[in-house]
């Protein structure tokens, strides 16, 4: 289970020489979704679903915007900043990237209920709320770095590897594969008698490993929402969101040493080692997702007392569209000179339909002296409900049933935690959070995947008018390999990812 673990969170795409191992990761990956937010929520952790009467209500809980008693619209920007640093074979290294995009947008109109002369003003149906909101509830900016000397394996082996798992009774491998390329490149060998099969010839001392990976992109949502006020006491909501995924993850790795010479007889009696020969090559990958879907929400807010506030609400599971595609090239030279590359791009367009887990929220609020709020959310989500499907059959089916199978054996349910609160001075609110997504792995026992989040912000309103600052640091960690081998000795890289993000909320009431 631990080398599941530890192989699950790496970027596997990026060295298996096909795209089918990327889909499980890749489906916990998009269905592991935040609820956007202003700058004022954002600020208090994000713990936002017992408070409502926020933009913020448009993706969260929409039954929160049965509190509005004006129209409102308001836009977000955020500058994201994502560091990392790294630990791979006893060699320290660092990454990082920076990002403006618009986190959110939104608009909400209110609309009180006449009331005749002589009826309870106080009581029934008081006002009928809508809105048109769009949020950016995952952002995928991240850049890793790491590097090493390793004198025990190579990403050749992981070629080997692959070559013997796929070569005919004749030791013939496809043309249009990543083992093939490996073999034209000689960083592989066919050898008879003593080996029936591929392997890597040693190499002298250690060969030097580095790997860079980028990702970019989100998980954004446009919200169609409305909600109703019963009588300042009951707040009932319902939204419609058309979810939308854009995800791009660049790797190159390098590695360089010296060959040994050639101990069994090549395929290509022309050529051999002899001496040794020092190589270079470097493994390019590029995968691009794209994806559109929807789902809807269901909310209440309950105020038993003018201070008090309990919320809940539903999201549906997400029904996406994913239009995926792959790929990978290899670059090798040898004493110098370049080898020949006469396959390569490889690439690799597939298209499957994902559904997502639903995801239940509970929260509440408490008004301190009308000066302060207190705020505590908690959500409840089964990834191992997460499934992937293809229409009509396809090149996919074996995939998707293995991608399915370890989804429901490997992943489970998983808690989420949010607090926040706001104190406010005359026009000025301070405000602080805190957040903890819980691990979606089975066995992660120390929540080693989990997710922190830290927030502050601070808020100013005069007239129809409010700004809202917020800065948020979200931390969390990997254990990565730049390949994978069938005995487990593949490096290991240990990092800790930054997100230093800051929030700008400009909002009108009209």
């Amino acid at each position: 289970m631990k080398k599941f673990i530890q192989m699950l969170m790496v970027a596997i795409v990026a060295t298996t020489g096909t795209t089918y191992a990327q889909y499980a990761q890749d489906a916990i990956r998009f269905g592991n979704t935040n609820y956007g937010s202003s700058a004022r929520f954002k600020g208090m952790g994000n713990a936002q679903i017992g408070v409502g009467g926020d933009m913020s209500s448009l993706n969260g809980n929409p039954a929160g915007l049965g509190l509005f008693t004006r129209s409102e619209f308001s836009f977000t920007p955020e500058f994201n900043n994502a560091t990392s640093k790294s630990d791979y074979l006893g060699q320290q290294g660092k990454g990082s990237d920076s990002k403006l995009n618009m986190n959110q947008a939104g608009v909400v109109w209110y609309n009180p209920t006449f009331k005749a002369k002589g009826q309870n003003t106080q009581k029934g149906v008081l006002s009928f709320v809508f809105g048109i909101g769009y949020s950016r509830n995952n952002d995928y900016t991240q850049s890793q770095s790491y590097s090493g000397n390793n004198d025990l394996t190579s990403m050749r082996d992981y070629f080997s590897e692959l070559a013997n798992g796929s070569m005919d009774v004749n030791g013939v491998i496809d043309d249009n594969t990543l083992q093939r390329l490996a073999y034209e490149q000689f960083l592989i060998n066919y050898n008879v008698p003593n080996f029936p099969g591929y392997s890597a010839e040693p190499f002298i001392g250690s060969n030097m490993q580095s790997r860079n990976q980028t990702t970019a992109g989100s998980t954004s949502e446009v919200n169609f929402s409305g909600a109703i006020n019963i009588s300042n006491q009951l707040y009932i909501g319902a939204s419609i969101g058309m979810v939308n995924v854009r995800y791009i993850n660049d790797v190159e790795y390098t590695e360089k040493g010296i060959l040994s010479a050639y101990n069994d007889i090549p395929t290509d009696p022309d050529f051999g080692f002899s001496p040794d020969k020092n190589y270079n090559f470097s493994y390019v990958s590029s995968q691009e997702t794209h994806g559109s879907g929807i789902n809807a929400k269901l909310g209440l807010i309950f105020r038993p007392v003018s201070s008090f506030r309990i919320g809940a609400t539903y999201q549906t599971p997400t029904w996406l569209y994913m239009e995926d595609t792959f790929t990978e090239n290899l670059f090798t030279t040898l004493d110098g000179v370049r080898q020949p590359n006469n396959i390569g791009p490889l690439s690799y367009p597939y298209n499957y339909n994902l559904k997502t887990p639903g995801k239940g929220s509970l929260g509440a609020s408490y008004v301190i002296a009308g000066q302060a709020i207190i705020s505590a959310d908690v959500d409840f989500i089964d990834y191992a409900g997460t499934r992937l499907s293809q229409d009509g059959g396809g090149s996919l089916d074996n995939a998707i049933m293995d991608s399915n199978a370890d989804i429901k054996k490997y992943y489970t349910s998983a808690v989420n935690y949010r607090v926040g609160g706001e104190y406010k001075i005359n026009n000025l609110s301070l405000r602080a959070g805190y957040g903890l997504n819980g691990s979606p792995v089975k066995d992660d026992t120390n929540n080693t995947y989990g997710t922190k989040y830290y927030s502050g912000g601070l808020g100013y309103r005069f007239n129809e008018y409010y700004f809202d600052l917020a800065y948020q640091r979200v931390q969390s960690e990997d254990r990565v390999s730049p390949y994978a081998l069938s005995d487990g000795a593949e490096p290991v890289a240990s990092i800790k990812n930054a997100n230093n993000n800051v929030f700008l909320t400009f909002g009108i009431r009209f």
